[in-house]
């Protein structure tokens, strides 16, 4: 009987540690913006440099002011809007559209329209702009990488990938990391070799999404939507490090290189939050309820605060006119 009760108590002391422990992110939710229109949503891209939030909604991106948080302005006529990218070094925004196969370049300052590319890639989805090699690379669903010149929006070459790629993050030194969903790998791209010089396997059905880094440490923090886990990679030897379990639906998930937090959005509408201890220590600190369908997110790493969007649902259908952004803050 007394074995019992110690173990009862300790059983209850630790169901309240795990409670307090998962209780101290601080993020509450602190506004709610409609944005007008219908269809799918995508990416979400901070501006810092205007201190703008773009946001991909179907036929159109909305462009949020992040200090009056209100909507200033719409670039529409776009076809199945993915992935932004704003470059205010060439006064020039690029967004990926997956209908049209097109990426849809627009002046920076004044959201005009300056060009359209045909990028010759089938559904062509996420971009990232390599500092090293000065060039934009897009990625599309048939196995390609397409190399734009921002300078000239002309195409430059192109990438043949292992697989179906999802996201893709540069290191600033020359080299690509680049999320395969389709094949549960990941593909390194030499940017100088214009080529993949390594592919790392992920966990069988791990249908890998969202990637964050902390290159300090040569660790790559990968989401995997096909079994609800975050992969720790080392980002040289491609050896997993740690698993941690997430929400389902994911898509996005950033690091906070100032606090060492990792932030994963899930479409069943709960953020997990996850504490970087050291490069090999990783704890969940909250599984932060959001809402069904928020899977894409951005994170403020100047105020803390996260942005998602989603739309409202009624037996799977989404119901017009509802898309909203939500705003989270940090107390």
């Amino acid at each position: 009987m007394y074995k019992k009760a110690i173990l009862l108590s300790t059983s209850l002391f630790l169901s309240v540690l795990i409670n307090i422990t998962l209780a101290q992110s601080g993020y509450t939710l602190q506004k709610k913006i409609s944005l007008p229109g219908n269809g799918e949503w995508d990416y979400l891209k901070i501006d810092e440099a205007a201190n703008r939030l773009f946001i991909s909604h179907a036929d159109r991106v909305h462009v949020i002011n992040l200090k009056t948080e209100k909507e200033t302005g719409q670039i529409t006529n776009q076809h199945r809007a993915h992935h932004i990218i704003t470059l205010p070094q060439y006064d020039k925004g690029f967004i990926s559209n997956g209908d049209n196969n097109t990426v849809y370049v627009f002046n920076y300052t004044t959201l005009d329209s300056i060009t359209t590319i045909q990028v010759g890639g089938e559904n062509p989805d996420p971009m990232c702009f390599d500092k090293f090699s000065k060039k934009l690379y897009v990625f599309c669903d048939n196995k390609l990488a397409v190399i734009i010149d921002p300078a000239s929006d002309k195409i430059t070459g192109e990438i043949t990938l292992a697989g179906a790629p999802e996201f893709a993050l540069p290191d600033g030194q020359g080299l690509i990391y680049n999320n395969l969903e389709s094949t549960d790998a990941m593909n390194i791209i030499d940017v100088r070799k214009k080529a993949v010089i390594k592919t790392y396997k992920l966990k069988t059905h791990a249908a890998p999404t969202g990637m964050a880094a902390d290159f300090k440490n040569n660790r790559l923090f990968i989401v995997c939507r096909g079994i609800n886990e975050m992969a720790v990679l080392d980002s040289k030897s491609g050896k997993l490090i740690t698993s941690v379990p997430i929400s389902a639906k994911v898509d996005g998930v950033y690091f906070n290189e100032n606090n060492h937090m990792i932030f994963c959005s899930g479409g069943d509408g709960i953020l997990t939050i996850i504490k970087q201890r050291s490069k090999d220590d990783y704890a969940i600190i909250e599984r932060l309820k959001t809402k069904a369908g928020a899977k894409t997110m951005a994170l403020d790493n100047r105020t803390n605060n996260i942005y998602f969007t989603t739309a409202d649902f009624s037996k799977e259908q989404m119901k017009p006119n509802s898309f909203t952004l939500y705003i989270y803050t940090k107390r």
